[in-house]
């Protein structure tokens, strides 16, 4: 058995002592380079148009400057949405002159928040409601041509009891219906 390691040993250490010989470098480099040049030739119409657009990528500075210009228009965008809403929010609270007539929004309508605020059983907030005098003067004036349009109105109904007993039956029913909402 020592006979054949000792064999086992020496074939090992000639072939560790043993290098290849390269003769042929020239070929095998001319070999390398057509097959490179062949490779880049091979590219294709979309990967070339791929890279053109994506290119950018890769540098880090346009990177960076790509993400700074989203955030900033991110920022103008959020910017431009909060005016928005609070132009919005100013031209709910107006009031609006029509002729004769002076038109408020749900906002002011003093009857719809009650009925909100009871529903809810919330208090009203503490801001004090402004009313300037020419729309208590408009407010007098509508009241007043109400009376005499429906001045007639109620002298038919004060004479006749049986419509005036009709009107007042009508007029408690449809309180119920309120007390009920």
């Amino acid at each position: 058995m020592a006979k054949e390691n000792n064999k086992y040993d020496l074939i090992v250490d000639m072939l560790k002592k043993s290098k290849p010989v390269f003769t042929e470098s020239e070929t095998v480099t001319n070999n390398i380079m057509r097959q490179i040049q062949e490779d880049k030739s091979r590219v294709s119409i979309a990967e070339l148009i791929i890279e053109f657009l994506f290119g950018w990528v890769y540098i880090g500075w346009v990177r960076k400057s790509m993400i700074t210009v989203t955030f900033l228009i991110a920022l103008f965008f959020s910017y431009q949405q909060v005016l928005i809403l609070k132009r919005i929010d100013d031209l709910s609270g107006q009031r609006m002159e029509n002729g004769s007539a002076i038109m408020t929004n749900m906002k002011d309508d003093i009857i719809s928040r009650l009925k909100f605020y009871k529903l809810s059983g919330r208090r009203f907030s503490q801001k004090k409601i402004e009313v300037s005098e020419k729309e208590i003067d408009e407010l007098i004036r509508s009241v007043n041509m109400l009376q005499v349009k429906y001045k007639d109105l109620f002298n038919l109904i004060e004479i006749d009891p049986e419509l005036k007993k009709y009107i007042e039956t009508r007029m408690k029913e449809s309180e119920k219906i309120k007390s009920n909402l």
